[in-house]
């Protein structure tokens, strides 16, 4: 009985219409992040999640100006801050990581349709210095999914991984599931695995500069962008320490500041905030001005005051919904999902 009325209720929620959900769950701001926007394969993303080509993305901002009122970050901040009244429809616009396309491909068309934007950058990777690990594990995972079908050839690379690593993978399909879910802890291994394959990341850096520099950020900052911090390391921050995290958050924003000149600097979680305790969170943003307002995952869940969540863009379920855009069901989905979790009582944060 439990599972028929779930699913019935689960059912009444999908049906219901987007119009309705504004008016029961009624948000001052919804958020939308993406993180990468590309017109040809990104190796290193490519294993990771989907790339959202770049007239899709223009689809998206046609149908966000249509039907919401993008805003800047300085709107949401005055809001939060001093109560000063967001436009009707109010939608924020961001990205994650800092991958270069930001600057090549996200920026002209958000210059051509004069909608502002919140760039959140891993301040480690600004000017290609590092490689972030999983897109060393996209760049794995293609290296081996492009290995020649000659049997000895894989049975070969397979053999020296298994010997040097005591692994016992057999297909292609057993190191994807091996590698994938290795952590930012286990980067000492992926880089054997980059050795044993012959993976040249120093080489990939420097001849596809997948991230940000610098210039770029000062540029896109002096066109009216933010430029917020998204940590230095992009670690998940519930598994830090309470110093760590604290150091992670402040000195990326203090980095973004150095390259900005912004006196205020807003973060974005990597990973998500889930598990992250709030209090903690609010005492380091008392004890550092600099930090602006925090950007978690969760949709339109509600949090704290100065913690405003948003909807991941290229949620691979959604990534090829709507002839234009998915947008549309991505609002709805998220409308949907937190209904439920309001009726089931289901919480994590």
């Amino acid at each position: 009985m439990k599972a028929f009325l779930r699913s019935f209720v689960q059912l009444l929620l999908r049906l219901t219409p987007l119009w309705v959900y504004r008016r029961v769950m009624p948000r001052e701001a919804v958020g939308i992040f993406y993180h990468s926007i590309s017109e040809r394969p990104l190796l290193h993303v490519e294993h990771l999640y989907p790339s959202v080509p770049l007239q899709r993305f223009e689809n998206a901002l046609v149908y966000l100006k249509k039907h919401y009122t993008p805003v800047s970050y300085q709107q949401l901040h005055q809001y939060v801050t001093g109560g000063e009244a967001l436009p009707k429809r109010a939608i924020h616009l961001s990205f994650d990581d800092g991958y270069a396309e930001c600057f090549t491909l996200v920026r002209p068309l958000l210059l051509k349709h004069s909608i502002p934007c919140t760039f959140f950058v891993t301040t480690d990777l600004i000017d290609n210095r590092h490689m972030f690990y999983r897109n060393k594990v996209s760049l794995c995972i293609e290296h081996v999914n492009n290995l020649t079908l000659l049997e000895e050839t894989v049975s070969f690379t397979f053999k020296e991984l298994n010997q040097q690593l005591d692994l016992s993978i057999r297909t292609p399909q057993d190191f994807v599931a091996w590698i994938k879910p290795l952590v930012q802890a286990d980067e000492d291994l992926i880089d054997q695995v980059c050795s044993i394959l012959g993976v040249d990341i120093a080489s990939y850096l420097e001849e596809h500069s997948p991230y940000l520099t610098r210039q770029q950020i000062h540029q896109m900052h002096a066109d009216g962008f933010t430029i917020g911090s998204h940590t230095r390391s992009h670690p998940k921050l519930v598994q830090l320490s309470p110093i760590e995290m604290e150091a992670e958050i402040v000195a990326s924003s203090q980095i973004v500041a150095d390259i900005t000149g912004a006196e205020i600097v807003p973060f974005s979680f990597p990973n998500s905030g889930t598990g992250v305790d709030r209090r903690l969170l609010a005492d380091i943003r008392s004890r550092h001005p600099l930090l602006g307002l925090f950007f978690d995952t969760k949709g339109i869940r509600l949090d704290e005051d100065f913690i405003l969540n948003r909807i991941w863009a290229e949620r691979p379920a959604f990534a090829k919904v709507g002839k234009q855009s998915n947008l549309p069901a991505l609002l709805h989905n998220a409308y949907a999902e937190q209904a439920w979790e309001n009726i089931s009582g289901f919480r994590s944060r």
